[in-house]
């Protein structure tokens, strides 16, 4: 699709300063992408590129203004449109980010899945044949890219590699081809990807190409990578200097907790924690605490499935599934824009999840050798 830009001279501050547009439509929403960073308007679009448009006209916009190349002050403004009414319900200055860029990126990331409201989007992958999806849901680290990447050799079609909208009134699964991040082996991985190791593959470079029509799921996959009985859970918290002091002591309260420096750079911690001693919750609340004085919060622990085994395909209850599908959604529950109320409590959005997937076929599928687990998807669609 041809990438639309419209050059545009903005004041901040009495200082003229040139900035690009780009107009996108994600999903049930607009957004115009204003900065004054080429560099941020190209990371950006690079991973979302597909959903570029000309021009934005819905009722409902998301207008964001990324001011990143004064390193005095940058800042992120986003306004929202409703039934043309303007807003400005999300301001945060950047003064101090070591990577105002970054910082920016990931912000607007989850503003939009925040701010999308016709769909439940699950961590998913998404491949189609024959008008019918298959849903392959999974934790980072399960799989879910390799075996999407496989199917396509096979002739499905492309829905996405991670993500999974489903509408809320239809049921119905849509295409969400962001770009594709898959492990690069060779001698220059990462050196021009901003992303160590891996290799962008845009949705026109994939093996198969994108269906752009929605359609009902044939079966959801739940891609199951084992556990450990020693598992960790391990935190990357960006840390604003003027909070580092409050947060480190109230950390050091949380027994069996460890933390230290990511990198040697003190606004990056990584926090670990041993899984099934009930810490989550308190962690969750303790950062909560702290909000105004955190930049991000990342899950940095990966886990490591043995792809050398036979995998094993079980039939699952529906309940079962939305329980999976619950601890890792791409819409946050408990994400909030300035004290917004949650979306759902969550009974609801266990409850919400079972009315999705009513009459879906559901299945777990054990961590195994790629094309043993590529022909247990294959024995499902016959």
């Amino acid at each position: 699709m041809k990438v639309i830009n419209h050059q545009s001279t903005t004041n901040n501050f009495q200082f003229p300063i040139s900035t690009s547009q780009s107009s996108y439509h994600i999903l049930d929403l607009d957004m115009l992408l204003d900065s004054d960073s080429q560099e941020f308007l190209e990371l950006f679009d690079r991973d979302y590129g597909w959903f570029k448009t000309p021009s934005t006209n819905s009722k409902k916009r998301l207008s964001i203004s990324a001011r990143l190349n004064d390193l005095k002050d940058p800042f992120v403004r986003i306004t929202k449109t409703n039934n043309f009414q303007f807003s400005i319900f999300n301001f945060q200055s950047l003064r101090g980010h070591p990577s105002p860029v970054s910082c920016a990126l990931q912000r607007i990331i989850r503003t939009i899945f925040a701010e999308i409201e016709d769909f439940m989007v699950l961590h998913a992958g998404v491949v189609e044949r024959n008008g019918r999806a298959v849903i392959l849901a999974g934790p980072p680290g399960a799989g879910k890219t390799t075996l999407v990447l496989e199917l396509l050799k096979d002739g499905y079609g492309f829905f996405s590699d991670d993500f999974c909208p489903i509408h809320k009134v239809t049921r119905r699964v849509y295409p969400f081809p962001r770009s594709v991040w898959v492990v690069d082996d060779g001698s220059n991985k990462g050196n021009e990807s901003g992303r160590k190791g891996k290799t962008c593959l845009r949705p026109d470079q994939l093996p198969s190409g994108v269906s752009d029509q929605p359609c009902i799921p044939k079966c959801l996959v739940c891609l199951d990578p084992g556990r450990n009985a020693d598992s960790f859970c391990e935190l990357e918290i960006g840390v604003k200097r003027e909070g580092a002091k409050g947060l480190g002591i109230d950390l050091q309260e949380i027994k069996n907790l460890q933390f230290s420096m990511v990198n040697g750079q003190s606004s990056g911690w990584r926090i670990r924690y041993p899984v099934g001693q009930g810490l989550t919750p308190k962690i969750r609340e303790l950062l909560a605490r702290h909000e105004q004085h955190i930049w991000n919060v990342y899950r940095a622990d990966r886990i490591h499935p043995d792809f050398e085994k036979d995998p094993v395909l079980t039939p699952i209850a529906t309940h079962e599934a939305a329980f999976c599908l619950l601890r890792d959604l791409k819409q946050e529950p408990g994400f909030s824009q300035n004290g917004d109320a949650h979306r759902y409590a969550p009974g609801e959005l266990f409850m919400e999840l079972n009315r999705l997937l009513q009459g879906v076929p559901c299945y777990r599928l054990s961590a195994g050798s790629l094309d043993r687990m590529a022909g247990a998807i294959a024995r499902i669609e016959n």
